[in-house]
């Protein structure tokens, strides 16, 4: 009897035990069932573009205007157009036409022609008010020149051998500089903006022709060197293009 108690024990021990298993790998299972059965929904955000106010604006360089005026050594045209692709940075085309001519007893020196500058300009000055536009910038520009020179009358002096004067040829020329330059342009009315900025040039390399030295570089300045600092004043107008499109309603008919 007593060894047939012990098994029984014994069986009801067994049992007790695999139930508890099973009951916890059931419990288990259905604590993370409703993680696998639910559908997984991801909220999708929806990332709002920064309306930036493309604008273009047109600049006259009114400094070469007044220089042509004041003396007719040097007179010319310089325009430029900027286009702003980010809040603060404007990509920037200049170009014009420059005539230059020095006349005295001993030579008559004439360069003319055209020239382009290609380049940007960053605006580091932050807005104070929404209505706010002035800009103090930095900006790089690379240059390029294609012109003509000439020398209609020259004259050496020499007390051994006699003067002796001629005259040369016009022949065409083209040169390349960089330049790094900072301003300001503030606005005086209603998208007219007054600016004034400072320019260092580097010059980079020109053709090698017959009349030398180069007298007037168009774009760059009087004289070629290493570098030469240039001072500008410009009137801009400013054309907004940041125009909001109305909504039509369309109706059908039924």
């Amino acid at each position: 009897m007593r060894l047939n108690r012990s098994i029984y024990y014994l069986f009801f021990i067994l049992i007790s035990f695999y139930t508890t298993e099973v009951w916890s790998q059931v419990s288990d299972s259905s604590r993370y069932q409703p993680a696998v059965d639910e559908p997984l929904h991801i909220e999708k955000v929806r990332k709002e573009k920064q309306h930036i106010d493309h604008d273009i604006r047109i600049g006259l360089d009114i400094s070469t205007l007044i220089l042509g005026a004041i003396t007719p050594i040097r007179t010319g045209v310089d325009l430029s157009v900027e286009y702003n692709i980010k809040p603060k940075l404007f990509v920037v085309a200049e170009g014009g036409y420059n005539y230059y001519k020095r006349d005295n007893d001993r030579i008559i020196y004439i360069s003319k022609g055209s020239y382009i500058r290609l380049g940007i300009d960053y605006n580091v000055r932050n807005s104070v008010e929404p209505n706010d536009h002035d800009i103090y910038y930095i900006g790089f520009r690379y240059g390029y020149s294609q012109f003509t020179q000439e020398v209609p009358y020259y004259l050496l002096l020499n007390g051994f051998w006699g003067s002796t004067d001629g005259s040369m040829a016009e022949e065409d020329a083209y040169a390349h500089w960089v330049e790094l330059l900072t301003g300001f342009k503030v606005e005086v009315l209603k998208n007219f903006y007054l600016g004034m900025g400072v320019r260092f040039k580097w010059f980079l390399h020109r053709s090698k022709k017959n009349i030398e030295p180069v007298q007037f570089v168009p774009g760059y300045a009087k004289n070629y060197s290493s570098m030469v600092i240039n001072f500008n004043y410009t009137l801009y107008y400013n054309i907004p293009l940041n125009y909001k499109k109305k909504k039509i309603a369309v109706y059908e008919k039924k």
